[in-house]
Formats: C-alpha cells, sequence, structure tokens
C-alpha cells in the first residue's frame, strides 16, 4: 500500500511545468546579461540531441541529454520555445508510461523546430505542430522497446495524424488552452 502521506508531498508535474514555465519568463533578462546568443555548435547539438531522444528515448545517455538541452532553453537568450501546459494536459496529469519525458519532448522538438527554421519561432501553431509530432515520434519508439507502455490518448493522435486531423485539433487546443505569448 502507498503511504498517503509521501503521496500528498508529491507536487503533480503539471504545477512543476507551470513553475518552470513562469521561473524561465522571469529569468530572462538575467540570462541575455549571462551570456551571449547561442552558437552554431550549441544549436547544432540542440538538433541533434532532440532527434536522438525523438528516435531513441530510452536511451541510457536520454536523461543527461533532457538536462543539457532543459539548461540550454533556460539560458539561451535567443531562441524563445513558447510553452503551454494545457496543449496535452493528460500527460501532465498522469506519472506513468514516461508521461513526463513525452511532456518535455514537445518542449525539446519545439526547440529544435525553432533552431532549424527561425523564420517560423512567430508561428506558434507550426511551432507547437513540430513540438507534438517529436513527442509522438518519441512515443512510438517508446511502443517499440515497451509495448505495453501504451495511452489511448497518444494513440489517438497518432491516428489523428494519419487522417490529416490532427493540425486542426492542436489549432484548437492552442486557441483554446494557450495563452498567446506565454514563452519560455
Amino acid at each position: 500500500m502507498r503511504n498517503p502521506e509521501r503521496r500528498a508531498r508529491r507536487i503533480p508535474f503539471a504545477i512543476l511545468l507551470l513553475i518552470f514555465s513562469c521561473l524561465l519568463l522571469l529569468s530572462t533578462g538575467m540570462r541575455a546579461a549571462e551570456r551571449g546568443p547561442s552558437t552554431a555548435e550549441e544549436r547544432a547539438k540542440v538538433i541533434d540531441l532532440t532527434h536522438r531522444l525523438e528516435t531513441d528515448p530510452l536511451n541510457p545517455q536520454a536523461e543527461e541529454w533532457r538536462v543539457w538541452l532543459a539548461k540550454w532553453i533556460d539560458e539561451v537568450p535567443d531562441v524563445v520555445v513558447p510553452v503551454c501546459p494545457g496543449l496535452l494536459p493528460q500527460l501532465l496529469r498522469s506519472n506513468r508510461n514516461y508521461s513526463h519525458e513525452l511532456a518535455m519532448q514537445v518542449v525539446y522538438s519545439s526547440a529544435a523546430f525553432i533552431v532549424e527554421h527561425p523564420q517560423q519561432q512567430v508561428d506558434q501553431q507550426a511551432v507547437f505542430q513540430a513540438g507534438v509530432d517529436g513527442a509522438l515520434k518519441a512515443y512510438q519508439a517508446i511502443l517499440k522497446a515497451r509495448p505495453r507502455a501504451h495511452w489511448y490518448f497518444l494513440d489517438s493522435l497518432i491516428q489523428m495524424r494519419d487522417k490529416g486531423e490532427l493540425k486542426e485539433y492542436l489549432r484548437k487546443q492552442i486557441d483554446d488552452n494557450c495563452i498567446s505569448g506565454l514563452q519560455a
């Protein structure tokens, strides 16, 4: 039986992501003063690590890669990644089947998209679409290694994607749940 006191002390991941987002917003000015813009080498590393996480999210080095990406996104002043906890709230409400890794994959894949397509950085639809696409790739890679890690919600997103309906679903999610201009 689980210890109820221990469970009561845990902070839901959605709250942690929201706090992380707010701290990123507040620290933008401080980060710019602490360091200069991202380097070409760092941007190449963001793309490489993100694509590795999309295709091999269970790699023994994956946690190290995630830590580096999160730190880079937090510190770099010239790549601003929008964060929307309401985009895929099902991932944030759960602690099962790699939910945290997949929720953060949205952020990492969004960052890689911005690095690869800087002219589209202000297009939240395109950025979030790339983020969700990356998370779905990572989810499918997880399923190859761990077939019992299925999520009905993510399976339905894959079905929408395959039918060409995901873009419209995400547009509605963004319009209904994402505060325009909420940036990390």
